[in-house]
């Protein structure tokens, strides 16, 4: 499955680079400027989701589809904290707000 979801978003290798950033979808790592970055699974999630769909806005309901499941109780705020969280980790360049709308990983990163 991972294969074929790599091959979809036009990507044949498993690791994605985005900036400074190496992301390794199966191993759940993430690679800041070759040091590692200690993320939690929902945030890595929130980090995956943006950067392969990029550059195309996500609204939080549909960050919120790709993270949880009908059974998962969701705090009105979740997605908000989570990405607060990347932004401190990573910086500010990688995760940007359309307000009223959503979140995006800008095409070219900063």
């Amino acid at each position: 499955m991972r294969a074929l979801r790599r091959r979809a978003a036009g990507r044949a290798q498993p690791k994605l680079r985005y900036g400074a950033l190496e992301i390794d979808p199966a191993a759940r790592t993430v690679l800041r400027a070759g040091a590692p970055v200690d993320l939690s699974a929902r945030e890595f999630a929130v980090l995956l989701a943006l950067l392969e769909a990029r550059p195309q806005v996500l609204s939080r309901a549909q960050i919120e589809a790709r993270l949880y499941n009908f059974d998962n109780v969701l705090e009105s705020n979740a997605i908000e904290v989570h990405v607060h969280h990347l932004r401190r980790k990573l910086g500010e360049g990688v995760v940007r707000t359309v307000r009223g709308l959503g979140y995006y990983a800008p095409a070219d990163p900063a």
